[in-house]
């Protein structure tokens, strides 16, 4: 009896858990690029149930001892297109993650909404360097115009200042939504200027997924309601008898 309370504990934080990522997609709906991520369950662990015959035993089947969360992992499918018309908003097409330089370190990013800063830098909207194939921040001009071509040169007044830099790799998702980890240059990017990649959160699918989570979880509050009464009534009924 005392099992089926840890059965259904360990159900209820695995749901919590995956609920709380849910919630981080609903929250980045909007956000440029960013990657949803999905939870995977599993069983704890399974024990078998035996028969016993004399002095022998023989498995009848499995019983498992709940649900935890194994991982959560991030889906990397593109998002939509949406056209802006401003020269320095760009999209990848195809795979790939544009290199940026942050105080922690260079991160990955699928958001190309760039601009330039005071000294004429390429950044983020945040105010991080974009790298260039050499590693470097891309600097051009003041007062220059600027062309992003379809391969990632960069150019202003028709002079190439340089040419962002795409990556791919083993790459995770940090906990701010930048990736992170071994990469290489992607050898033949492809880039489309005046556009945007939306996120790749589908309200509707988070929306019931997070119903399914919820449900799940009610459940197992209710099993461990019930766990609870009968251990009760053991208590209070057996001491009587």
């Amino acid at each position: 009896m005392l099992r089926g309370l840890y059965v259904a504990a360990e159900g209820m934080a695995a749901r919590q858990k995956a609920q709380d990522a849910i919630a981080n997609n609903l929250a980045n709906l909007n956000t440029t690029g960013f990657k949803a991520d999905r939870p995977v369950f599993e069983t704890v662990y399974e024990r078998q149930i035996y028969r016993l015959q004399g002095a022998q035993s023989q498995p009848i089947g499995v019983l498992s001892a709940g649900a935890t969360l194994r991982e959560l992992y991030t889906d990397l499918q593109p998002g939509a297109l949406v056209s802006t018309g401003n020269p320095l908003d760009v999209a990848i097409d195809g795979a790939g993650f544009f290199a940026i330089q942050t105080p922690q370190g260079v991160r990955y990013t699928r958001n190309g909404a760039f601009q330039l800063n005071a000294q004429g830098i390429l950044t983020t909207r945040e105010g991080y360097p974009v790298l260039g194939i050499n590693a470097q921040p891309i600097q051009v001009p003041r007062n220059a115009e600027i062309l992003i071509g379809e391969n990632g040169t960069v150019q202003a007044n028709s002079a190439s200042v340089g040419r962002l830099l795409i990556v791919q790799g083993n790459l995770t998702k940090d906990p701010d939504g930048y990736f992170v980890g071994a990469a290489q240059p992607v050898e033949n990017p492809r880039i489309t200027r005046g556009a945007l990649e939306t996120s790749n959160v589908n309200m509707v699918r988070e929306m019931v997924t997070m119903i399914e989570l919820i449900r799940a979880y009610e459940t197992h509050q209710k099993a461990i309601h019930t766990h609870d009464e009968t251990l009760g009534r053991a208590i209070n009924e057996l001491a009587k008898i």
